[in-house]
């Protein structure tokens, strides 16, 4: 009598998982519905899922926010082009942009941002390039990284402040400032009432062009005089 064969035991599914649903298919449900009003049931309802199931790839709103900000964000940082035989300035010009834009397509979102695997690998060849064209500038590899950390945090701290300027309200801080100025007036401060009451903007292209003139002239006055690309 031949050895009886145990049947094969049938997959079954985990909490979950479903046919075609993974973090790719969440993101690409949920960047089609207003960030403002999306939650983890309304996603699930245009999905076709219960909720539960989302709960297995996204632990909750919060999660999601910072998925669908990250996307965003990777997307459009991919897009930076910076030419191999640009000079170091317009190679951090052209990064800080990107940074810049990239942020700005997240919207509000981008407050929420947090990096991201996919959001590392967008942002590897941008900065490669970078630190690249800062080299053959005169700048040693340490000094060309540092270089990059600071236009990292001086171009996304001025997207993000962007971002929230344009929100109902503008943005906080100028919005507690100009409390303070009418309901205290305080004296000596002429100077700043004047521009507080003019058509001053902290937030737009020529305060961005201005905070990148003066972060590349101190880079600038760091370098060493003679360059590998002087030498030529």
């Amino acid at each position: 009598m031949a050895a009886r064969r145990d049947a094969p035991v049938p997959h079954r599914r985990g909490r979950g998982e479903r046919a075609g649903l993974d973090r790719a298919a969440i993101i690409a449900a949920a960047r089609g519905m207003d960030p403002t009003t999306l939650t983890m049931q309304s996603l699930a309802d245009a999905l076709g899922v219960d909720r539960k199931a989302l709960h297995h790839h996204v632990p909750g709103r919060e999660g999601l926010m910072e998925l669908l900000a990250a996307d965003a964000f990777a997307r459009e940082f991919a897009r930076i082009r910076i030419d191999p035989g640009a000079s170091w300035e317009d190679a951090c010009r052209a990064y800080a942009a990107g940074m810049r834009r990239a942020l700005g397509a997240s919207g509000s979102l981008a407050l929420q941002f947090r990096a991201a695997s996919d959001v590392a690998v967008a942002a590897v060849r941008p900065a490669e390039a970078v630190i690249e064209r800062m080299v053959a500038g005169g700048f040693n590899e340490a000094a060309a990284g540092r270089a990059l950390l600071l236009l990292t945090t001086v171009a996304g701290g001025f997207a993000r402040d962007e971002v929230m300027a344009a929100q109902a309200g503008g943005h906080p801080q100028v919005s507690e400032f100009r409390a303070l100025m009418a309901a205290e007036r305080p004296d000596g401060v002429d100077a700043l009432r004047r521009l507080d009451e003019s058509d001053f903007e902290a937030f737009n292209d020529a305060q961005f062009a201005f905070d990148l003139d003066v972060l590349l002239a101190g880079l600038a006055a760091s370098r060493p005089h003679e360059t590998p690309e002087d030498t030529r």
